[in-house]
């Protein structure tokens, strides 16, 4: 648990206790105030979203589950398991030891009655798949298609990438993401080893130094993509505790460091480059990104379609007032609802689902799409976007 988690629980309770007093002598406030224009209203106490079903023949796999699988590495623990994400999300950061198979590589494998090769040929391995929580489709699909083709020891992890990032756990960075992706790449090991030889674009901040940098000397952006390798993984869980407590959430490692940079065919390059006294990290949205702040100011604009690609049960908790819903299973044959006179803004609920629908819907002629890729969250009908 990082230091800012423990201190936020303490005052928690602290204040839980300072309540509960309060309630013994002081009059009781009852709280009216109307739910923003833009978020269509909902219960109080809405009902939590009803969960897709298992695939049969596949169960439950926890957080604590994997996180011995991974401990213990896919030879030691006899398993293999799948990101079902898209390659982008898997490149940026993806639970240890898991492999890249989107769920449509096996869709399209299953078209011709074939089962996907990275499944392996023994049909009693334990397959895990993932992706990006309870309401995620993706894994439950590759769940079904393994059990289609014989696999009899498949579970799912359900909880995904929300309930490892929840549980303070670490995610990695694939070998492309660390050398094409736009990132702050940090090197932390000593000047000395840095300088016989690093990852290029990368800065060297010694894991003694980390200390010496508070919140202000890290980017502002929170969502920055942080990558950080070393030969020590001692230092590595230090620097991704102090970007949990720094609120950067967008924080992976990459395995292996140098040594296994070098094995797989890439030059380093040797001599000094210290990192500064302020780090910062330039963004470059992808052309049909569009920031949350830009969305909010877009909510309540007539010249534009807030496409909601959530399934009907993620509703429950509120939507966007005036959304048109399509479930994204159902948007390649119900795509001619949407208009295209208008700016489409399409929306799910982590950015996954979304950002494939903008690729199935430029296939169908949409020319003025933009993605919301992030994290879209109801409560109570007040709806909370994070990067």
């Amino acid at each position: 648990m990082s230091i800012r988690t423990r201190i936020t629980a303490s005052i928690v309770t602290l204040l839980g206790i300072a309540l509960l007093a309060g309630c013994e002598s002081g009059p009781q406030v009852k709280n009216e105030a109307p739910a923003p224009q833009t978020v269509a209203a909902a219960p109080k106490e809405a009902a939590k979203p009803k969960l897709p079903p298992l695939p049969k023949g596949t169960s439950v796999i926890t957080t604590e589950e994997v996180k011995a699988l991974v401990d213990k590495g896919p030879e030691a623990g006899n398993y293999l398991m799948f990101d079902s994400r898209p390659a982008s999300r898997f490149h940026a950061g993806t639970i240890p030891t898991s492999l890249m198979l989107p769920s449509g590589e096996m869709e399209k494998l299953d078209k011709e009655g074939k089962a996907h090769p990275m499944l392996g040929p023994d049909k009693n391995k334990l397959l895990v798949f993932w992706c990006g929580g309870p309401t995620c489709p993706f894994s439950l699909k590759a769940g079904e298609l393994a059990v289609k083709y014989g696999y009899t020891n498949v579970k799912i992890y359900s909880g995904g990438d929300p309930a490892w990032t929840k549980a303070e756990l670490p995610f990695v960075s694939s070998p492309k993401f660390v050398k094409d992706d736009n990132i702050l790449l940090l090197d932390l090991r000593s000047p000395d080893k840095f300088a016989a030889g690093h990852i290029p674009r990368a800065l060297n901040l010694p894991a003694a130094d980390l200390d010496k940098y508070k919140e202000e000397n890290w980017p502002s952006f929170k969502g920055a993509p942080i990558v950080f390798y070393s030969d020590n993984q001692a230092d590595i869980d230090k620097a991704l505790e102090l970007m949990r407590d720094y609120g950067l959430s967008k924080a992976t490692y990459f395995p292996g460091g140098v040594e296994r940079w070098q094995k797989l065919g890439n030059p380093v390059e040797a001599g000094a480059k210290p990192a500064p006294a302020k780090l910062t990290f330039v963004r470059k949205l992808n052309p049909q990104d569009i920031t949350p702040a830009d969305f909010n100011k877009l909510l309540n604009d007539p010249n534009v379609v807030i496409l909601d690609v959530r399934a009907d049960a993620e509703r429950t908790g509120g939507s966007f007032k005036g959304a048109l819903h399509i479930p994204f299973e159902q948007l390649a044959t119900r795509y001619s609802e949407i208009p295209k006179d208008k700016q489409v803004i399409v929306h799910c609920a982590t950015g996954i689902r979304s950002s494939i629908a903008y690729e199935t819907l430029k296939a169908k002629g949409f020319t003025n799409i933009k993605v919301l890729n992030a994290n879209v969250k109801f409560e109570g009908g007040v709806h909370k976007i994070t990067e």
